[in-house]
């Protein structure tokens, strides 16, 4: 279970072969200490959290927070699948932590740096509604074309309007808001398609 296509799968898998061998220093120190996936999760939503309480004059520690939360993210999957407890429903809680930080950078921009609120609003409902199409479209095997992911960018972005106290996310946020409305249509169509075809087989 995951949000990536058919032509990113691979390099996915490539990319996580190595993720994997870098951090499994951490991963057996934690395995040694009893700490599960999800806790390494969770703690990563915990660090987001706390980012997304610092204002503008506490920006560095709310980027590192950012980062810290990044780095959970991407020890949470090799924890699993290492100690042997890698299923769907742990992918399932990796995603939803994965998505949080548009979710709550989203809110916290337009609290610390006074963003313009209906583009994060927008950005961040158009943003996780095409996720979770995606992750549906590959659980059904539809196939979904190359998409831009923006969420990295948007992080950079924000950490650094944090600490310059300065909206530079808002445009961004909006014109990503459109693209991710135009492709979840897109990947919705196709998912509809796929039912009722199946839906014709059936009755033929």
């Amino acid at each position: 279970m995951d949000s990536f296509n058919s032509r990113e799968r691979a390099q996915q898998r490539r990319f996580a072969e190595k993720r994997d061998q870098l951090f499994r220093p951490v991963v057996n120190w934690l395995m040694q200490k009893g700490i599960t996936s999800n806790q390494v999760s969770l703690l990563g939503v915990g660090f987001l959290a706390l980012a997304c309480l610092m204002p503008p004059p506490l920006a560095l520690p709310a980027v590192v927070l950012i980062i810290l939360y990044v780095l959970c993210d991407g020890i949470d999957g090799p924890l699993a699948r290492q100690s042997g407890k890698a299923h769907d429903g742990g992918s399932l809680v990796d995603i939803v932590a994965d998505q949080m930080g548009v979710v709550l950078l989203t809110a916290s921009a337009t609290y610390h740096l006074d963003a313009f609120g209906p583009a994060m609003v927008l950005f961040s409902a158009a943003y996780t509604v095409f996720i979770g199409l995606v992750v549906y479209a590959n659980e059904l095997d539809v196939s979904v074309r190359i998409f831009v992911r923006s969420k990295y960018p948007f992080y950079t972005l924000y950490g650094i309007g944090l600490y310059q106290n300065q909206d530079i996310v808002s445009w961004f946020c909006g014109l990503f808001a459109v693209y991710y409305a135009v492709e979840s249509s897109t990947v919705l169509k196709k998912i509809y398609d796929y039912h009722a075809s199946q839906t014709e087989q059936r009755d033929s």
